[in-house]
């Protein structure tokens, strides 16, 4: 009998901790990948797994955020913890309704993948709806560049970026993503996070408005223009190696 309970308390010890999943109530959200939760009286900061959003001051950042606050505030969800982050934060398997808060907020458009440490057979998938969300012009890949966060955090280690604020999320809850999307869970949410249509004509003036918003490099670039007015105007710029002034002349300022 003895040898038995020994047996049986090795081969629990033996399962990783990431299999079992633990109910919490989510209390606040910090980002669109980071929020606090109530588990056992305990306040617990969780950065989502596999996903990575606009930071709060970047482009969209504050859409992502809303969207992760319509999906899951003040709601339960379960935490599958994947890992302890350098901040000392679990970084968790979130799901809402049994379904991945992760991959609703990537169908949606409001996160990469983050395929350097997304490493679970369903990332695949998660790519795939990144891809469909990219097709249709979701969250971030309105723009025409999105620049990816970390890319964006390590320019702002150069140099304060500024940013404008982007239209609110449009949120779409389901498995798989289709053409139309069909009514919401949260329908209600939903629409009153609608974004009204905005013009497709070209503007009146002739001035092209750009701002700095973290793109660096000539690939982050459309135009001649726009290259010279990051590197006249935004800090962190690498598009003008051999400092002559002049920026991308392989690419844009020929």
């Amino acid at each position: 009998m003895h040898c038995s309970r020994l047996t049986l308390l090795l081969f629990l010890l033996a399962i990783p901790a990431t299999c079992f999943s633990w109910p919490a109530k989510v209390v606040s959200v910090a980002d669109g990948d980071t929020i606090s939760v109530l588990h056992n009286d305990q306040k617990k900061e969780i950065r989502l797994y596999g996903i990575d959003c606009p930071e709060k001051e970047q482009s969209h950042g504050e859409q992502a955020k809303a969207l992760t606050t319509a999906l899951v505030s003040g709601r339960n969800v379960d935490v599958e913890q994947k890992d302890i982050d350098r901040y000392d934060r679990v970084v968790g398997l979130v799901k809402v309704d049994g379904q991945s808060l992760s991959e609703l907020i990537v169908q949606n458009g409001y996160a990469w993948v983050y395929t350097k440490y997304c490493k679970e057979k369903f990332c695949a998938d998660w790519v795939k709806l990144e891809s469909v969300a990219k097709q249709q012009k979701k969250g971030i890949w309105q723009d025409s560049v999105a620049v990816p966060p970390w890319e964006w955090r390590a320019a702002k280690r150069e140099g304060k970026q500024t940013v404008s604020e982007s239209e609110p999320p449009v949120i779409l809850i389901g498995e798989k993503p289709a053409p139309v999307p069909k009514e919401s869970l949260l329908s209600k949410i939903g629409k009153a996070l609608t974004p009204g249509s905005s013009s497709g004509g070209e503007s009146t003036s002739n001035k092209v408005q750009y701002r700095c918003d973290g793109r660096t490099h000539c690939s982050h670039m459309t135009s001649c223009e726009e290259a010279t007015y990051f590197l006249k105007h935004c800090p962190g710029t690498k598009m003008d190696g051999d400092n002559d002034g002049v920026p991308c002349e392989k690419q844009w300022c020929h």
